[in-house]
């Protein structure tokens, strides 16, 4: 027969149960009689929490747009002409009193100070860009005005003050950037008539390197670039220019220079003569530097050699040892020698080039006065370099028109749209800590705290009702 096991029982028969064990519906009994304690306590703390924040942290009135830049050289942080961009440029001091000059009609200007302490800037950070490891550098930016009162400006007063300041930002922008000095090429109104032959050519060879050098600047920045309008490019003008000056004005130098034709023929001789004058002065100073050169250097080459004793004995057989020199002064020797030898050459070889010099001006001014049987002839040859001039005159400022026409074109495409504004003013309410946030916060920890204080009572309530019961 099998044993037959004692049924199990949770406690013995003379062990009383638990009074402290409580069941979850007496959790929810507790809660449901304090229900209005807790709910009503909480609320209280809640609405304190938001009028403390309200009181300690006031509202801020803020007024925002987002502006976007977009010029060359911004995705580098730098200005179109290569220098670092800075932000606060926007809002220069210049740019603000021009942009809140509107507000002296309605007796509300504020000092400079002020309005730049309620005026900052802040870049705007795209989620996306926020996710690259490399540096980013926006071309978005927030311009918001602050107000901790209300009542300082209307709201359209605040719109209008951001707006003109994009809009100051912008035409200082341009005027910067989109209106550079252009190459101007221009000549009086009698200048062929006045000047003379070769003054013209000279001129005229002075304005179109300077106007070559002004599209080499321009090409260095503006690469490619070709007008929409006429097809040009600034390397297609700077050809041309080039031509003119290597071939027409060129040919039309050598022809005046060969031709010996000037406006005033005695002017000239007379300059001429001055000319040779100088040169005469200035080659017998050559000429004087050199017979003195090779004069020194003859005394040099006849003074010998200097001979200095290596050792001499004394009388008691001695002997006193002397330094030999004499390899210096030899090295000195040679060194002046070279020197004076130099300048002896250099001095008569620039005597006889000033001798040459005086020889062409001579012949100059020979062929001068022999052209004067040859006046016929000349009056043709003017003829032919006066229409030569006045055709070189006219493509000259036709080419130059052309240069800056297109630079004003290129220059006009680099600003356009460059500042714009993405979104128009808003103004919002704000305050340094979230109102939510805390009331939240303080709400939860309320709950928490009379929750406990409400189970905290009602066991001290049940344990003195359980004292009294036992006594």
């Amino acid at each position: 027969m099998t044993e037959k096991q004692p049924s199990q029982q949770p406690y013995p028969e003379n062990y009383p149960p638990y009074e402290d064990e409580i069941n979850l519906i007496d959790y929810l009994r507790v809660l449901w009689k304090w229900k209005w304690f807790i709910i009503a306590g909480t609320v209280i703390c809640a609405v304190a929490a938001m009028g403390i924040t309200m009181v300690r942290y006031p509202a801020k009135h803020v007024t925002e747009c987002t502006i976007s830049l977009n010029f060359p050289g911004i995705e580098k942080h730098k200005n179109p002409d290569g220098t670092l961009f800075d932000k606060n440029q926007i809002i220069t001091p210049a740019i603000l009193s021009k942009a809140v000059a509107f507000l002296q009609k309605g007796n509300k200007a504020l000092p400079l100070e002020n309005i730049r302490e309620i005026i900052n800037i802040n870049a705007v950070i795209l989620p996306e860009e926020k996710k690259g490891s490399y540096t980013v550098f926006p071309n978005q930016f927030s311009l918001a005005l602050t107000l901790e009162q209300d009542d300082i400006f209307s709201i359209r007063e605040r719109n209008q003050i951001l707006l003109s300041i994009v809009d100051e930002y912008r035409k200082d922008f341009e005027k910067k950037y989109g209106e550079e000095p252009l190459v101007v090429i221009e000549f009086p109104v009698n200048f062929l008539a006045d000047a003379d032959y070769i003054d013209v050519i000279n001129t005229f060879k002075v304005r179109t390197d300077n106007c070559i050098k002004f599209l080499d600047s321009t090409i260095a920045k503006a690469g490619f670039f070709r007008s929409q309008k006429t097809g040009d490019s600034f390397m297609d003008v700077k050809n041309d220019l080039e031509l003119l000056n290597n071939i027409k004005i060129s040919e039309t130098e050598a022809t005046i220079k060969t031709l010996k034709l000037t406006k005033n023929k005695d002017n000239l001789i007379n300059v001429y003569r001055q000319r040779i004058r100088t040169i005469d002065v200035e080659r017998k100073k050559k000429e004087s530097e050199a017979l003195i050169a090779r004069k020194l250097l003859r005394d040099t080459k006849q003074s010998g050699r200097y001979e200095s004793p290596k050792s001499t004995a004394g009388e008691k057989g001695g002997t006193s040892l002397v330094l030999d020199t004499s390899f210096i002064k030899d090295l000195v020797k040679e060194d002046s020698s070279a020197l004076l030898l130099k300048t002896a050459l250099q001095a008569e070889i620039k005597a006889k080039n000033l001798e040459v010099d005086k020889e062409f001006l001579e012949e100059e001014i020979a062929l001068l006065n022999e052209n004067e049987k040859e006046k016929e002839k000349e009056k043709e040859n003017i003829t032919y370099i006066q229409t030569g001039l006045k055709d070189i005159e006219g493509k000259i400022i036709a080419l130059s028109k052309r240069a800056n026409e297109l630079n004003v074109e290129y220059l006009g495409r680099l600003v356009n749209n460059t500042v714009q504004t993405i979104s128009d003013p808003e103004t919002n309410a704000t305050r340094s800590k979230s109102i939510k946030k805390i009331v939240l916060l303080s709400g939860v920890v309320a709950l928490f705290m009379l929750i406990f204080l409400a189970f905290f009572i009602e066991y001290i309530k049940n344990t003195v009702q359980s004292t009294k019961q036992t006594r």
